[in-house]
């Protein structure tokens, strides 16, 4: 590991590879129910494209925080953007893609099977979810008593990019809300809920 990169770098790469992920799931969709002609192409011309190979091959080690800042602007960017062609294509498709952010939310769960309390599982959800950089402040808790944790997502970490593409955040949330839905979908033992517009909560029962 270079000397100049730290745990939270690789963290927060790997949470832009997670929103990658799902993002090319969703192209896979798209291009197999014939969506969006070239959904794919169609990104990398006007967003652009992330980095995947190894964090420490490719960063710019002169300008860590500029280049890990840049990666994430592509990566909600891109999402942003495909959910905006999708819609302008049929609004309907939208329920199709819910399905697969529900779907990609009960695989990351399986990454964290062993984990039944809630404390842990808020923990793995900040190793999955893409919420800006560190620095940002895309996620405060507004409680947490151990077994029941309340959050609200700043949405001015994700809004620009919506707005930019002619988009009402209400689209990036209720995809937010069916991710968490899959991720908590096997959990006999939590209760999730979106409580307001961008206020979340899990308790144990």
């Amino acid at each position: 590991m270079s000397a100049f990169l730290g745990p939270v770098h690789f963290m927060l790469y790997n949470k832009i590879q997670r929103q990658n992920d799902l993002l090319n799931e969703i192209i896979k969709a798209s291009d197999e129910n014939k969506w969006v002609d070239d959904l794919a192409g169609k990104l990398k011309e006007s967003c652009g494209e992330n980095e995947t190979a190894p964090l420490e091959t490719v960063i710019d080690e002169s300008a860590i925080h500029n280049w890990l800042n840049n990666q994430v602007q592509i990566s909600e960017n891109r999402m942003a953007y495909a959910l905006k062609l999708i819609m302008e294509k049929d609004k309907s498709l939208l329920d199709k893609v819910s399905e697969i952010f529900y779907s990609n939310g009960a695989a990351a769960r399986l990454d964290y099977a062993d984990i039944i309390v809630s404390e842990e599982l808020f923990k793995a959800l900040n190793l999955c979810l893409l919420d800006g950089m560190p620095c940002d402040g895309g996620v405060t808790v507004q409680q947490d008593d151990g077994s029941e944790i309340i959050w609200d997502i700043n949405m001015q970490v994700h809004a620009p990019y919506y707005e930019k593409h002619g988009l009402s955040s209400e689209v990036f949330l209720s995809m937010r809300d069916k991710w968490l839905q899959g991720f908590f979908a096997g959990s006999f033992n939590i209760d999730y809920a979106r409580l307001g517009d961008n206020t979340f909560r899990i308790m144990e029962v």
